[in-house]
């Protein structure tokens, strides 16, 4: 998390006017500022490289179509990221139960090899949508309000949606080491 609550900066704003009035090269530019964050919040949702790239062109695609909604109240790479999470988070409802999902949580959880594949296996039985915010609250290490925010949800929904994940995650690994 970077922390920022400022709105865009000068180039950035630049940027978008110059997108808004149709300029490609703009959008090209913008695309280039914001790429590497785009890409690596999509990996955190998937291992298949053409997956991300997927994602993140949908996310490109939409941020240029939509660009007149963004108002300029937060910073752009805020309005980017939620629409990157709301493609990750339909590609993910789309998925096939058993399209593998990247967890990093294991990695955080332990460096033991055996503990990360354990995790990974507990947390691809829980739905996409459980998934989804237990890789926001400890992949990414967002806070309620931050999820909030850039999904669009309200705080109650992200708490709600996160107690029923855990609580889910820990009826799945009492079942024991079922497949």
């Amino acid at each position: 998390m970077t922390g920022e609550t400022s709105s865009p900066s000068a180039e950035e704003s630049r940027l978008i006017t110059a997108c808004r009035q149709g300029d490609p090269d703009a959008f090209a530019d913008l695309i280039r500022l914001h790429e590497r964050r785009v890409f690596r919040l999509a990996s955190r949702f998937f291992s298949q490289r053409a997956d991300v790239e997927e994602v993140a062109q949908e996310t490109f695609l939409i941020a240029w179509t939509k660009l007149h909604t963004y108002r300029a109240d937060a910073p752009f790479e805020h309005w980017l990221t939620r629409v990157c999470l709301n493609c990750c988070y339909a590609r993910l409802r789309k998925a096939r139960p058993t399209e593998e999902l990247t967890i990093d949580l294991a990695e955080s959880a332990s460096a033991d090899p055996d503990a990360r594949i354990e995790v990974a296996r507990l947390l691809r039985k829980l739905s996409p949508s459980d998934r989804f915010v237990l890789q926001l609250l400890y992949g990414e290490g967002w806070s309620v309000v931050e999820i909030a925010e850039r999904t669009g949800w309200s705080r109650s929904k992200v708490k709600v949606r996160a107690h029923r994940a855990r609580r889910k995650l820990r009826r799945v690994l009492e079942e024991g080491p079922r497949s």
